[in-house]
């Protein structure tokens, strides 16, 4: 086929169909990623490598920012994009590291425990209402963390803490996104993310800093690409169909590392991933999908007393 009859038989297709291949394709891109900055980090240190990841993400930024124009940056919110940025900063360290130091698919395993911290971040900071079932999924993706990294035992390794640091970080900046999602564009909230990013992440790079080779330099502009590339994709499914629909694509991306790692580098998976990853899997996606019902019963119950808005027609994908 043509590209352009390619298109014109996609677009003709059921949108279950259309998501699911945008939600595969993210999932695909997030475990590709993985793996590029397993190869990165080979050679550079984990914080160069999260400052240019977020550079390049930074130069890529510049063509939507021209086309959704200035006035899409404008903002009075600087000082909540600042720790947004720190913390995202953060994260980031904190999974290359993991992913430098740890199997990959334990490291992956481990970082699906966002959604429980951001369980328990709603409850303590933002006062929310947490019930019985809810703490309960936490409860068990808890236990599945323990059959995993098996601590106080000698097969507890120290940077098994990196990834569930990094879904900590990632959890309270998710926290910071919904605050925003409210009056930002999704320009800003990318826009701004990169641009205090880049010099946050460039301080402890500094420190670290070596000439990195040309495919270092490769390695991390087509990391950067593939990111900004999943988030469209992301969005892009979200529009077509219900995250309850979406959210279970985004865990395909566990096989996918287990078996490019297997394959690339010779990783054999331990038998807890196994029992672990699905505790903690079916609790984060328990979670996920609590939350999504009552956020739709919250707006049904506003829509009674307060007049319909306009909406902003953006959706903005989650890190």
């Amino acid at each position: 086929m043509m590209p352009g009859s390619v298109t014109t038989w996609f677009e003709g297709q059921p949108a279950s169909i259309r998501a699911s291949f945008f939600a595969l394709a993210a999932a695909v891109l997030a475990a590709c990623f993985t793996l590029t900055i397993r190869f990165a980090t080979a050679e550079i240190h984990p914080y160069q490598a999260v400052f240019l990841r977020f550079a390049f993400g930074l130069l890529l930024m510049v063509p939507m920012v021209m086309k959704a124009g200035v006035a899409t940056l404008v903002t009075r919110r600087l000082p909540l994009f600042g720790v947004r940025g720190v913390l995202s900063a953060a994260e980031m360290c904190l999974w290359f590291m993991a992913v430098l130091y740890l199997p990959l698919a334990e490291a992956t395993t481990l970082n699906f425990t966002v959604p429980l911290f951001g369980t328990i971040l709603a409850a303590l900071v933002l006062r929310e209402t947490v019930r019985i079932h809810r703490w309960l999924a936490v409860v068990i993706g808890f236990v599945g963390v323990g059959l995993i990294i098996q601590p106080g035992t000698d097969a507890m390794q120290p940077a098994s803490l990196f990834p569930i640091a990094a879904a900590m970080c990632m959890a309270c900046a998710g926290m910071i996104t919904k605050q925003l999602v409210s009056t930002e564009s999704t320009t800003s909230l990318l826009f701004y993310l990169m641009v205090i990013t880049t010099p946050v992440s460039l301080i402890p790079a500094l420190f670290v800093w070596q000439t990195p080779s040309w495919t270092a330099i490769g390695l991390m502009a087509v990391a950067a690409l593939m990111m900004n590339v999943m988030q469209i994709c992301n969005v892009k499914a979200l529009q077509l169909a219900d995250y309850s629909f979406f959210v279970g694509f985004s865990y395909l991306r566990l096989p996918i590392i287990a078996i490019l790692a297997l394959i690339l580098f010779g990783e054999v998976p331990d038998i807890w991933i196994i029992p672990g990853g699905a505790m903690i899997i079916g609790a984060a996606i328990y979670v996920a999908l609590r939350e999504r019902k009552l956020a739709r019963k919250t707006a049904n119950d506003n829509s009674v007393t307060i007049p319909a808005q306009d909406p902003q027609g953006e959706t903005t994908p989650r890190k």
